[in-house]
């Protein structure tokens, strides 16, 4: 009889021990802690995606509290009542604010940005709720269009491949490489000319070193030309010019009759009719002019 009671007073304190353990995990996973003080506070989100009962809460990288609730308390707009609970010692300004973001494992961890303010929340009070855009977000937002450049890729690929696999592309590189032959021997030729021109240049070089010298003594004879005695010359050479024009255009001297009096020539013409008259007759009668120069002599 003893040894039943014993036994069944060790089930009923190992269920006792059972219950108490689970209340006791049952608050820990929830952000409670039985045997510590804490103060409760309320942030307001629109969108809890991924945070979880139990995320912990930091500022600056240090834990003073985990979420330990999270409801819903509008439909329309649709927002989210988030309660965590904080170390008693923590106080928080008037203007801080709770935010929370997803890091590249998955999990979820709040951050309490802290206000400059000499005011400060009572337990229980709301704060206001942003999520932080991390990287995990970003990834996903960069997914279709990673998608749609990889398409793209796969696109060219295949138009390389089939490049690649035209016979037309074996003689275009056989193309390619005459060319680059026939470049490579233009680029020889040039090489030579200018090998030649190289050698010639001295030569050239004196050449130029001597027109230029003989263009310099040239511009130096010009220079010292007495212009003003030539120029002298030349005016004195056009006035005789003009005063042997005047003396053709006068009537005062032998030149300026001939040139400008017609008697001289209509007595020139009569005389030249005359001598004309005369040997004609002298063609047809000979006789006669024969006949006076016996007489004569």
């Amino acid at each position: 009889m003893k040894g039943s009671l014993s036994r069944n007073a060790l089930i009923g304190v190992a269920f006792l021990a059972s219950l108490v353990m689970i209340y006791f995990g049952i608050n820990f996973l929830k952000g409670s802690n039985i045997f510590k003080k804490q103060n409760q506070y309320y942030a307001v989100f629109d969108d809890v995606s991924k945070l979880l009962i139990s995320s912990p809460v930091y500022i600056k990288g240090y834990q003073i509290g985990l979420v330990n609730e999270i409801k819903m308390i509008d439909t329309y707009p649709l927002q989210f009542s988030v309660g965590i609970n904080l170390e008693e010692n923590i106080t928080i300004p008037e203007g801080s604010y709770l935010e929370y973001g997803i890091d590249l494992f998955g999990s979820s961890t709040a951050n309490l940005i802290l206000a400059s303010s000499d005011r400060y929340l009572q337990p229980g009070d709301t704060l206001l709720g942003y999520r932080e855009i991390s990287l995990v977000d970003g990834a996903a937002g960069v997914m279709p269009r990673a998608d749609s450049i990889l398409l793209k890729i796969d696109s060219i690929v295949y138009s390389l491949n089939r490049l690649i696999s035209n016979p037309m592309w074996v003689s275009s590189i056989e193309g390619i490489g005459s060319t680059v032959d026939q470049l490579n021997s233009s680029s020889k030729s040039f090489n030579r000319i200018i090998n030649s021109l190289e050698k010639d240049l001295p030569q050239i070089s004196e050449n130029l070193t001597a027109a230029s010298g003989d263009l310099k003594h040239v511009s130096s004879e010009i220079s010292q030309m007495d212009l003003k005695s030539t120029y002298a010359s030349i005016d004195e050479t056009i006035k005789n010019l003009k005063l042997i024009t005047e003396k053709f255009n006068s009537s005062d001297n032998s030149m300026g009759l001939l040139m400008n009096d017609t008697r001289l020539h209509d007595s020139l013409n009569i005389t030249i009719d005359n001598a004309t008259k005369l040997l004609e007759d002298i063609r047809e009668n000979p006789d006669r002019y024969l006949t006076i120069r016996l007489k004569l002599f």
